[in-house]
């Protein structure tokens, strides 16, 4: 398995977007042409609070933190329906179901699907206040259900562990299939949120972050994203910006601001 680690997702970033592209297989999947991984790959952030990819070539503008804060809000609304996120990024038009619902809203599977009447966050926060040591806390994405035919929204992440390693809270999410330039974008904020929040409702300090992906790819429409961002190096403003963007979301999570995006300057 191939191993990146970083302090931040920045770093983690740029780090993947060489690895692909020094060591990057060309496939080609639903006629779709991509660059993946020879191999598995995890990708360890040891700071989680440092979720978010602030770097100027993936995000010249306010648009990707506008979708970041709408996705977070839709997620938690655990609805299923399209509606709410379509004025954000129409990329969900292309992958609904005809009643208009998705499968993909991961905010679903963790606070409002039920098991045994609690949800699957709450059973992960049970299972480790009765045993900190237990290695049951899941929460499973990828449902048995989504095997239907003709299904166009097949949940990529198959699920998220919560697991006490050294007196701290671990996480590791596993996932089937990873888009480096638009999933682990969003991705890792989202799981990150939810590692820290299950952290804090147990009142544990926090441990790292694993994302392991069984394919990391890019597709060829962002080879020039990826040469850049490969090419890219972070700035001391760079790294201002991201330590103001990091905290401006830190905020908005923890319900100390309704906004986020508008608090963001990006540099003319």
């Amino acid at each position: 398995m191939l191993t990146i680690v970083a302090d931040n997702a920045n770093d983690l970033f740029i780090k993947a977007s060489r690895l692909l592209l020094k060591q990057g297989l060309k496939r080609v999947t639903r006629d779709l042409e991509t660059l993946e991984t020879p191999d598995e790959i995890c990708l360890t952030l040891t700071d989680p609070a440092k979720s978010l990819i602030t770097l100027p070539p993936r995000h010249p503008d306010l648009k990707k933190y506008q979708y970041l804060e709408a996705e977070l809000k839709w997620y938690l609304s655990g609805s299923l329906e399209v509606a709410p996120i379509l004025p954000y990024s129409g990329f969900w038009k292309q992958i609904c179901n005809d009643n208009q619902t998705v499968n993909s809203n991961y905010g679903h599977y963790a606070f409002f699907q039920k098991t045994k009447g609690l949800s699957q966050f709450d059973w992960c926060l049970e299972k480790l206040k009765k045993d900190p040591y237990s290695r049951q806390a899941v929460i499973n994405f990828n449902q048995p259900f989504h095997k239907y035919p003709g299904n166009k929204d097949f949940v990529c992440t198959m699920g998220q562990q919560f697991i006490f390693r050294q007196g701290r809270l671990d996480s590791v999410v596993w996932m089937r299939s990873n888009d480096l330039i638009y999933g682990t974008t969003f991705n890792l904020p989202w799981f990150a949120y939810l590692h820290q929040r299950m952290a804090e409702t147990l009142g544990t300090p926090l441990g790292k972050y694993s994302h392991i992906a069984s394919t990391l790819h890019v597709y060829e429409k962002h080879y020039s994203l990826l040469q850049a961002l490969a090419c890219y190096q972070v700035t001391p403003a760079d790294r201002r910006q991201a330590r103001r963007i990091w905290s401006l979301w830190q905020d908005f999570i923890h319900e100390k601001s309704p906004d986020f995006a508008g608090r963001i300057r990006i540099p003319s």
